[in-house]
């Protein structure tokens, strides 16, 4: 299987480990001379450490995609290439979106909502409880809650084409039909 990921993707993954720097030369530090001052302006400055981004894509319509996924940091390929598809058909790309890997990222509600400010929540194979929501819902069906879109669908609805039978085919089309239910 050889599956081509879009550039932003790369990005998002190895965003703190790729790294070009300009080829300034050796860099020599040297203590100043004895008995002289440093200016304030000239000592090197420091920036604060950067937070590692706890989720995949850019976030840039408020929609969190929440999987439980054991074998990668944020989604398996399959997966991945899957829900690539399905949003492109609702006009969403992966870069309007943060996907969230539960089970490497463990994340609440209050927290989905603050620091992403999501205003639609898709949970694929997550439960409203390990969110700490106050309520279940039923598969396929959106739940309007403090402002936010929740949809619960199980995992094997992210399944690719090839590995799809009759039953998930159905399951399928049942997420398509109620995510064109909700306007994002």
């Amino acid at each position: 299987m050889n599956i081509q990921l879009p550039d932003f993707v790369l990005v998002d993954l190895y965003k703190n480990t790729l790294v070009m720097a300009p080829d300034t030369g050796p860099a020599i530090a040297r203590a100043p001379p004895q008995g002289t001052q440093t200016r304030p302006e000239t000592l090197p400055k420091t920036t604060p450490p950067e937070q590692k981004k706890w989720f995949l894509g850019n976030n840039t319509r408020g929609i969190a995609i929440l999987v439980n996924d054991a074998t990668a940091p944020f989604i398996n390929d399959e997966w991945l290439d899957t829900l690539g598809k399905l949003l492109a058909a609702l006009k969403i790309n992966l870069a309007d979106t943060a996907i969230v890997n539960l089970h490497k990222t463990p994340a609440v509600f209050a927290q989905l909502q603050k620091e992403l400010t999501a205003s639609h929540i898709i949970l694929f194979g997550i439960t409203t409880e390990q969110i700490q929501l106050p309520f279940a819902i039923p598969d396929y069906q959106a739940q309007n809650f403090a402002g936010c879109t929740i949809l619960k669908a199980p995992e094997i609805t992210l399944a690719s084409p090839a590995n799809t039978t009759e039953n998930i085919k159905a399951e399928k089309r049942k997420l398509w039909e109620s995510l064109k239910k909700i306007s994002f």
